[in-house]
């Protein structure tokens, strides 16, 4: 793991693209999906004239400004080094709360769910933001205070072998 969750500064997400989910934990603000919206937001609140381009404050997001179907293959590959398997998430908290919580909750907290396949951002950010109200035209941004509800199942997956599966042998 590159980052570790540390809320709110770093977060973790859930990205659904042609069917597969993939787990991730860097900086909340890659996540933004449309960066322009969000710029003229501040331009608006601001009395300034509204903008057509924006640049990205962040080299993974460069030519991704409006993340969307479109350029997601290429988003995904620049944040590569960020990407986790979801074991790696559980054996993280499942620490954190022992060292911290007293065992108290080991519950993988993620922050956001981008499911590329249904143009649906969902945002479970706790902290003032409103991230699902900066997405592309043609997705629908929603909030929602339980994760639980949303998280398929089967994203879990990512990174846990099926009782079928051999592990890779090294000798």
């Amino acid at each position: 793991m590159k980052v570790e969750p540390n809320f709110p500064d770093t977060v973790v997400v859930l990205v659904k693209h042609e069917g597969k989910h993939n787990w991730y934990v860097s900086e909340k603000e890659l996540w933004i999906m449309d960066l322009l919206a969000l710029d003229n937001a501040f331009r608006r609140k601001l009395n300034q004239p509204e903008v057509t381009e924006t640049e990205a404050d962040y080299e993974e997001r460069v030519g991704c400004e409006i993340l969307s179907e479109k350029n997601i293959g290429q988003f995904q590959e620049a944040m590569k080094e960020y990407k986790v398997n979801y074991t790696e998430l559980v054996d993280y908290f499942n620490l954190y709360s022992e060292v911290y919580l007293d065992g108290v909750n080991s519950e993988v907290e993620t922050s956001f769910y981008l499911d590329f396949d249904n143009k649906i951002f969902y945002s479970f950010f706790g902290e003032p933001g409103s991230y699902e109200d900066f997405v592309p035209t043609g997705w629908l941004g929603i909030y929602e205070k339980d994760a639980k509800k949303i998280i398929p199942e089967n994203a879990k997956n990512n990174g846990r072998m099926s009782f079928f599966e051999k592990p890779d042998s090294n000798f």
